[in-house]
């Protein structure tokens, strides 16, 4: 038995990993041909949105996945009836979004110092259903431990909008920057329903027939009791990824900076350099997200010396692969931003921020260690110290005239707390526990 488990759970990683790994090198060539037929200004329009479409997704999505996922596994509730309430609740929540974007939608437009961004604004509230559904589906089939759809849609999703890209965005890039931002938002309506059509076939043949009667009485209180703390957690990190741009374009505004060079300099950082210094956390949080159900189990058990070695061993993966990444990153930065964006912007800001990611390459494995403790609260703390610490810091150092590099400091001390308040926690609970 602890044998077929093992192979599942190996299994399970290397979908994922394989998955995900094809998905995010068909994904980076998606950016590499939509910065290079955007170009710059788009890109740059579209990135000082990218925030409040993160924000707004966070919201849409309200932690389903990992709600949907938990009580799939337990199955204790009928299949149909978890995914129907996942999806009530989920479409619940759209609603009450779409009514708030649409009367706010003009005034965050104005806080970003760019009127005309209210209409791919207003337009996000169109993708939230899509992501709401798609999302419990995934949720879903992760609880039963089924990866491969949920990584094939992943890369399907990459592939329909390579296409879109190459063929539709050109339409829209003659009649405008705007136009062209609303439609790469738009995008997501077609990849999210290629997503849910597929793993619709997949649940109706394989688990839906199946499915036997359970008690559903307190199936919409056991997903609310996962989602809302989980939601409020995610929720502080993307508050924070909100109100970052209106901090820094309203403080280097006064301090004489032009918008044209805030909006490009601030899409470099967020649109080139930081997804490419992030990319060595794919690999700590598919496996970090495989072993999430194993390491709980260890901790329930109280089986803790196994679960210590089990994090020890999911760190030092994370090190060694992020060290790896990030040598090559460092070593050859020119030859890889040519590669991938065709250009080399931002060269000196991954000299600057560079060495510091491989302290984020730890977070993923700290994070769901918590998780798998049942500590859920302290992620809570730990993401509200380090909003605080990081735009306090954005905000004093834009006002004392440090322009950009206030953003890029910022960022620095904003992973550098995030993790250590994550080991100090975790070494405390070990010091209780062993």
């Amino acid at each position: 038995m602890k044998k077929i488990k093992t192979n599942i759970l190996f299994k399970n990683i290397m979908i994922l990993l394989l998955g995900g790994g094809i998905a995010k090198i068909i994904g980076m060539f998606g950016k590499i041909i939509l910065t290079r037929k955007a170009g710059i200004d788009i890109i740059s329009l579209y990135t000082l949105i990218t925030p409040t479409l993160m924000l707004v997704i966070t919201l849409a999505q309200f932690s389903l996945p990992i709600s949907i996922s938990k009580l799939s596994a337990e199955n204790k509730y009928n299949n149909k009836s978890l995914i129907k309430y996942g999806c009530y609740i989920g479409l619940f929540v759209d609603v009450l979004l779409i009514i708030i974007i649409l009367l706010f939608g003009d005034k965050t437009s104005l806080m970003l110092h760019n009127k005309n961004l209210s209409i791919p604004i207003k337009l996000t509230s169109i993708i939230l259903p899509f992501i709401t559904i798609s999302s419990v589906q995934r949720g879903f089939l992760h609880g039963k431990e089924d990866m491969l759809m949920p990584s094939l849609t992943q890369i399907i999703e990459e592939i329909i909008k390579i296409i879109l890209t190459i063929f539709i965005l050109p339409l829209f890039i003659i009649k405008g920057k705007i136009i062209t931002v609303s439609a790469i938002i738009l995008f997501n309506i077609f990849m999210e329903s290629s997503s849910i059509i597929l793993m619709h076939k997949t649940i109706k043949s394989k688990y839906i027939s199946k499915s036997t009667r359970y008690n559903e009485y307190n199936i919409k209180k056991d997903i609310l009791s996962i989602s809302l703390p989980t939601t409020a957690v995610r929720l502080i990190s993307q508050i924070g990824f909100f109100i970052e741009p209106i901090i820094l374009t309203n403080t280097l505004i006064k301090s004489g900076y032009s918008i044209n060079f805030i909006t490009t300099q601030y899409g470099i950082i967020n649109s080139y350099i930081i997804p490419l210094l992030s990319m060595p956390t794919f690999f700590s949080i598919s496996i970090a997200a495989a072993l999430l159900p194993n390491i709980t189990k260890l901790y329930f058990n109280k089986l803790y010396k196994n679960f210590y070695k089990k994090l020890f061993k999911l760190l030092l993966i994370s090190v060694i692969i992020g060290l790896i990444c990030l040598l090559v990153i460092m070593i050859f930065p020119k030859q890889i931003l040519n590669l991938v964006y065709g250009n080399s912007y931002g060269i000196n800001y991954i000299y600057i921020i560079g060495p510091f990611f491989l302290i984020l390459y730890m977070q993923p494995a700290l994070s769901v260690s918590i998780q798998a403790m049942g500590k859920t609260n302290n992620l809570f703390i730990t993401s509200i110290t380090t909003l605080i610490i990081k735009y306090g810091l954005l905000l004093i150092l834009c006002m004392n005239n440090v322009g950009i590099l206030s953003f890029l400091i910022a960022i620095i001390i904003g992973i550098i707390t995030n993790t250590l308040i994550m080991i100090v926690f975790i070494a405390k609970e070990k010091s209780k526990t062993i």
